[in-house]
């Protein structure tokens, strides 16, 4: 059953990966799995601001903001790099703190050839 569950997560993350740049949409984005059963859901902003902290390569900071619309905190830890085949990959921390509320997720992305990063966590694969 573990064999066939894994064969399913290399096959989404390789569509995903292969997906042409246009429709590499926000959906895909590394990030947009924050808040999803909270108020807490990242902004385009936010996601942008993912973006350039994942492409940053910088594993010593915790890269820390506050979204002054929502007032939410987002704080991501770069934790190791790693590749799918060519694809540059990233596993990271994603802390979210809104008022007493905070989550803790653990997430990967890979370097989609548009040079975006894209969401590759089982939770957020789907066909």
């Amino acid at each position: 059953m573990k064999r066939i569950w894994l064969n399913a997560v290399n096959l989404s993350l390789l569509v995903m990966l292969l997906i042409p740049q246009v429709h590499a949409s926000l959906d895909l984005l590394a990030g947009v799995e924050a808040g999803i059963d909270t108020n807490t859901a990242m902004s385009s902003v936010d996601l942008d601001r993912t973006q350039e902290i994942l492409s940053s390569n910088d594993f010593e900071t915790k890269h820390v903001w506050i979204n002054q619309h929502t007032s939410t905190q987002y704080q991501i830890q770069l934790m190791r790099s790693y590749s799918y085949g060519h694809y540059p990959c990233l596993a990271y921390q994603l802390k979210i703190k809104n008022g007493d509320d905070v989550q803790e997720k653990s997430l990967d992305a890979c370097q989609h050839r548009s040079g975006k990063w894209i969401s590759v966590s089982p939770s957020s694969m789907a066909f």
